[in-house]
């Protein structure tokens, strides 16, 4: 075994073994690192043999040690365990490796040490990646060299070592990645909300609460925290950190230092100085939602540094993100709009909100436990039918069925003729599932491109 001086100093040492568990993106850019480090590197996935060779023969890395169909005790022959968000940390190898004093880092807290960047973290159960992509172009426009990463997409580690001091990295983190940091340290953290999600993986909504709010836990009263004033369960938890770090409030007038919305202009108090940054009327994404999502990235943007005509191009000019309320096309005067990245009944009721008529969603996917019952007033006020699809089709159907016609379909692509069949012109069809896609998809993005294909191949064969 090495002497451990990783654990101090990665930028001068490296451990001699690393085990990953976990052979998605994060793990596979965690691989690499430590390869080109020259560490002997194993790693455990749970996928079939021929799935995990696939994958380190796509990535370069067939010649690497690993195992599949599950982790086992060779995992713990190692100085350094690199855990993969989708691996839960209380799993029985990582309490023994803990138990060995095997230290055990999350891909986040890799690419953290990695590096001599600044950190800005965004975490909540919607809204993240709109977020944070809204903060690295207000950010880049406004003079700072900063670089999207994080569970938006590119595993941080795959950028952090390469960047300077003064350098930004704009990390979208999950209640996963946060379960197992150590040291992490961003300057300025956020979160944006708190809704009942995941309860697949935690016993309890306070566990997973308690994950997000483990962004703050190496902060201290020279950093900040920008907060939702609009959520109630942030407003109760400020009261228990008060002082511990600077507290920066945004989506109403709010405290001493906000970022709010004001008639049409988004505005700030900060510092014992106010101003208007923008109006909202000018930004290309629309809705209520994103008006608060371009707060919070105001107001990250401002306290590092950003300038006031840098943000405003920035968020202004940010046309959206693909999978977010992304519109697909328009057939016989019905629009089809393609929200797969939705995963939370709330991310739904944004999703139909943001629509004066009436809308024939789509939805459903794998069960994570979120409260559908939240989302009934705006089903009925907002959606005129519901297609629904996958494992969670039944209890959703159970909690919207007395609403609006409800129609279980086998595959997303009957779940589309439905819709359609459904909508008249000048009526919408959206695809928001409020679930994850790992019932029947790899990922979120397979399966908004899916309905994109639908959509565009049902668009050829009309005449």
């Amino acid at each position: 075994m090495s002497s451990l001086q990783f654990i101090n100093d990665l930028h001068n040492y490296a451990p001699e073994k690393v085990s990953i568990l976990g052979a998605a993106k994060s793990g596979i850019a965690a691989a690499r690192y430590f390869i080109n480090r020259k560490s002997k590197v194993f790693i455990s996935d749970s996928c079939s043999k021929q799935v995990l060779e696939k994958k380190l023969s796509d990535a370069g890395l067939a010649e690497i040690e690993s195992e599949a169909d599950g982790h086992s005790e060779n995992v713990l022959d190692c100085d350094l365990i690199i855990v993969s968000p989708g691996v839960r940390s209380d799993h029985p190898l990582l309490t023994e490796a803990r138990r060995r004093k095997i230290v055990v880092w999350s891909e986040l807290e890799l690419g953290y040490r990695a590096s001599y960047a600044t950190f800005v973290a965004v975490t909540g159960s919607t809204g993240k990646s709109t977020t944070v992509s809204l903060l690295g172009k207000a950010m880049s426009c406004g003079g700072k060299n900063a670089v999207v990463a994080g569970n938006i997409g590119l595993p941080v580690i795959t950028i952090s070592p390469s960047l300077k001091p003064g350098d930004h990295i704009v990390a979208e983190v999950s209640s996963f990645q946060l379960e197992i940091i150590d040291r992490f340290r961003p300057k300025v953290s956020a979160i944006l909300n708190l809704m009942k999600n995941h309860l697949d993986r935690y016993s309890c909504e306070d566990d997973y609460y308690a994950a997000k709010k483990n962004i703050i836990k190496n902060q201290n009263n020279s950093d900040y925290l920008v907060l939702n004033a609009n959520d109630p369960k942030l407003l109760e938890w400020s009261k228990e950190i008060q002082g511990s770090v600077r507290i920066v409030w945004f989506g109403k007038k709010f405290g001493d230092d906000c970022f709010f919305i004001e008639g049409e202009y988004l505005k700030y108090s900060f510092d014992g100085k106010s101003g208007v940054l923008l109006n909202y009327k000018d930004m290309k994404l629309k809705g209520e939602h994103n008006y608060q999502n371009a707060c919070a990235a105001a107001a990250i943007s401002f306290i590092a540094g950003a300038s006031d005509e840098g943000i405003r191009e920035g968020i202004c000019s940010f046309e959206g993100l693909a999978h977010r309320l992304e519109f697909v096309g328009e057939i016989n005067s019905v629009s089809y709009y393609n929200d797969s990245k939705a995963t939370t009944a709330e991310s739904i009721c944004c999703a139909v909100s943001a629509f004066q008529k009436k809308v024939h969603l789509i939805a459903g996917g794998k069960d994570k436990g979120c409260d559908f019952d939240s989302a009934k007033e705006c089903i009925a006020r907002h959606v005129k039918s519901v297609t629904l699809i996958g494992e969670a089709s039944g209890r959703i159907k159970s909690a919207w069925g007395d609403l609006v016609p409800v129609t279980l379909a086998k595959s997303l692509n009957e779940a589309v003729d439905v819709a359609t069949d459904h909508a008249s012109a000048g009526e919408v069809v959206v695809f928001s599932p409020g679930c994850s896609s790992f019932d029947m998809f790899r990922n979120f993005e397979e399966r908004g491109n899916l309905f994109k294909s639908c959509v565009k191949q049902k668009k050829r064969n009309y005449p």
